[in-house]
């Protein structure tokens, strides 16, 4: 069994292994089967997808080394359950921009029994190591982004040994902290370009007006409203709408304020294209301390990756390598192991040799060393590459 590179496949040749590519960003496999025949299509085909290469049988007698499988990186919730939270908050949202009069506590425990499933799904994963690829679903960024804060917040409470209970109402208070937005023309919302001074001004008002209408109807506690009301408040006290600092900042809003910072900056928006997680990542371990809570961004690093084990990613010098392991608060330094060489591992935060060689992006997984696909994938997303 040999790894061939994906120019040198040949029409004729058998795979020894099943090859697959995972795209994050669809949670969708295409796969050709061990012992398929490549054709010149199939080939074609693995070339689109930008696939590195594949396992090739041998008909060699000789003895083949042992392959370390490792573990594909695996959505930390289920895409049904995303789909119901955005569907929750879709409705929630629209009736507060609406007739917002009408929001009763019904729907807030709709909302809130959503949370308390984030929560559920977040705390049986042990190891749950959370890639900003595997949080997008939709393309509508108010529901997609209010979702995405609360599964980040959520995890940075995990790590922050938070109790159930306040983890439930951290969810809550994370999908609904944006909902003030509903109340801002939608031509200032959705404007392609950067806001004007006063046009900021006026958005600056949401955390305002979200946090008054839920203690005006005391549909949520005050704790929550204190959420929703500092989420953009900055630990050095540069933040709005009331300048607090420090301590002075409630927990839940010290903690979605990382969390909306990462989704936002790793969203497309009509005035510019996303930072890749790395670059997001960098500006968060920068602003510890002035922007942002040391002890929150320490509780973020320990939950988030932009580099999840299992993920294939491309080096500074042009070599293909796979994750095998994280090191603690240093996640953009993992330890992996290269495609060309898969019984060496390299850590790049702690072996001297490397400290020169850096990840420069994700890439497409050619699995030959991926362990099984998940079983919600072969459920509903395993295809035969045609």
């Amino acid at each position: 069994m040999n790894f061939v590179p994906i120019d040198q496949l040949k029409e004729g040749m058998r795979l020894d292994r099943d090859v697959y590519l995972y795209d994050y960003k669809t949670c969708k496999v295409a796969m050709l089967r061990s012992g398929q025949v490549l054709t010149s299509a199939y080939i074609q085909k693995l070339c689109e997808l930008q696939v590195l290469g594949a396992y090739i049988h041998s008909d060699d007698d000789q003895e083949e080394q042992p392959v370390h499988r490792l573990p594909r990186p695996r959505p930390p919730i289920k895409r049904t359950l995303k789909q119901e939270a955005v569907t929750n908050l879709e409705h929630v949202y629209e009736m507060f921009d609406k007739n917002a009069q009408s929001i009763n506590i019904s729907h807030i425990n709709q909302t809130l029994d959503v949370s308390k499933q984030l929560v559920t799904a977040l705390k049986n994963n042990k190891n749950i190591e959370l890639s900003i690829f595997n949080l997008k679903l939709y393309d509508d960024y108010t529901y997609n982004h209010s979702l995405g804060v609360s599964i980040l917040a959520i995890a940075i409470g995990i790590s922050m040994g938070m109790k159930t209970r306040d983890l439930y109402d951290l969810g809550l208070c994370a999908l609904l902290h944006d909902i003030g937005k509903m109340s801002i023309p939608i031509e200032i919302i959705a404007k392609p370009a950067r806001l004007t001074p006063e046009e900021f001004e006026v958005v600056k008002l949401h955390p305002y007006k979200g946090a008054e209408f839920f203690l005006k109807h005391q549909l949520v506690s005050k704790k929550i409203c204190a959420g929703i009301l500092t989420h953009h408040e900055k630990f050095d006290g540069s933040g709005y709408p009331n300048g607090l600092k420090g301590d002075g900042i409630p927990l839940f809003g010290r903690i979605i304020a990382v969390a909306d910072v990462y989704d936002a900056l790793t969203s497309v928006r009509p005035y510019r294209k996303p930072s890749s997680p790395t670059e997001v990542l960098e500006y968060i371990m920068g602003g510890s301390g002035t922007a942002f809570d040391v002890e929150v961004v320490e509780a973020f690093l320990r939950k988030v990756s932009p580099y999840p084990v299992g993920s294939c990613v491309r080096l500074s010098n042009g070599e293909i390598a796979i994750v095998v392991a994280q090191n603690a608060r240093h996640p953009l330094r993992p330890q992996i192991r290269l495609l060309s060489t898969p019984d060496k591992i390299l850590d790049l935060y702690n072996d001297r040799n490397y400290l020169s060689l850096v990840i420069e992006n994700a890439c497409n997984i050619s699995t030959e060393d991926l362990d099984e696909e998940p079983e919600e994938e072969k459920e509903q997303e395993e295809k035969i590459i045609k």
